[in-house]
């Protein structure tokens, strides 16, 4: 049976299988630079030390990039970092919060939870108002808190930061820490709280989504509702993983909203429900995901073109960094 055009690109941009691609890519990004790690050890083979793995590092790279925007200077060390921070401010200034809704891959396994969890459960559960909020409050307050703490930090010391042997293997403690016990079981008791209430996690714990939100509200794409075709089926709204209630907006500027298209999708009403730019340049959903995607892959390849993505120090140098035992050592923080 053949499957319409139309039919087959809506799968083919569904953010199951955008989303998942990524966190697929992502797993495979840690494995290799797990197997990188047993190679500085003497325990396996040479492989490249991927960079994409710098996402596990939002505060150290954070701190670098302030620094960038203080004048003092790009990252030539490891500067995958500040090209993923820049990706992510580009789509959220474009395509709503598109990092949060196509690209993040730590969101794909809480979404996944979600997914899993709607259909255990026979319906996406949603949490108490006052409870809703009382976690986004909180999310909000912690990302306040760590951008005042980012802005603070002298240019002096966010520059030394980029020097200090620990930031160059941070993204190795941070993945050895993840095999921990403690670890393994806050991410299987979020999963199984993000089964029950969605992804808990994005909504009311990630202070990066708390940052990247309010540029979501500036984003020069965002869902149009025409009143006139509007039927109230509710089908917008249900279908609305952020909890916007989009059967009442004429443009969805919530915060909270991570352009994904599922209110498109959902309403039964062919052009009540589009995705524009300015207010006025309409596209449909698919080429919405096509082009959120695009771009991230686009400040991606400028960056590996360029020279800006590859770390500029030597395999060897991080072997010697590596055997000298920083990352097996103990902080109080644990990091």
């Amino acid at each position: 049976m053949n499957v319409p055009a139309s039919q087959a690109m809506n799968k083919l941009t569904s953010r199951l299988v955008i989303k998942g691609a990524f966190g697929v890519f992502f797993v495979w990004a840690c494995i290799q630079l797990w197997r990188f790690y047993a190679w500085a050890r003497d325990m396996g083979p040479k492989v490249d030390r991927p960079e994409a793995v710098a996402g596990l590092l939002p505060v150290g790279h954070f701190t670098s990039f302030f620094a960038w925007l203080k004048g003092g200077g790009w990252d030539t060390i490891l500067p995958a970092g500040l090209v993923i921070i820049i990706g992510a401010l580009a789509l959220s200034l474009v395509f709503k919060r598109g990092f949060c809704g196509w690209v993040c891959p730590l969101g794909a396994l809480w979404e996944a939870a979600a997914w899993v969890g709607a259909r255990v459960l026979g319906g996406r559960p949603r949490p108490w108002r006052w409870v809703d909020l009382a976690g986004r409050g909180f999310r909000y307050l912690l990302a306040a808190a760590a951008l005042a703490f980012l802005l603070m930090v002298p240019l002096e010391e966010a520059l030394a930061f980029r020097e200090l042997h620990y930031m160059w293997t941070a993204d190795i403690k941070i993945l050895t820490n993840f095999t921990e016990p403690l670890f393994l079981a806050l991410i299987a008791l979020t999963f199984v709280v993000s089964m029950a209430l969605g992804p808990v996690w994005c909504r009311w714990l990630c202070p990066l989504g708390g940052w990247y939100a309010p540029l979501g509200v500036l984003s020069l794409g965002k869902v149009h509702r025409d009143p006139e075709s509007c039927t109230h089926c509710h089908a917008c709204s249900q279908a609305c993983h952020a909890f916007v209630n989009v059967e009442k907006r004429l443009t969805v500027s919530d915060a909270e909203c991570d352009g994904c298209m599922d209110c498109v999708r959902a309403c039964p009403v062919k052009g009540c429900l589009s995705p524009r730019f300015f207010g006025r340049i309409r596209v449909s959903p698919e080429m919405w995901v096509v082009m959120a995607v695009g771009l991230w892959l686009a400040v991606w390849g400028v960056a590996k073109i360029t020279g800006n993505w590859d770390a500029s120090i030597p395999d060897e140098v991080f072997r010697e960094v590596i055997a000298s035992g920083i990352v097996d050592r103990r902080t109080p923080g644990g990091f």
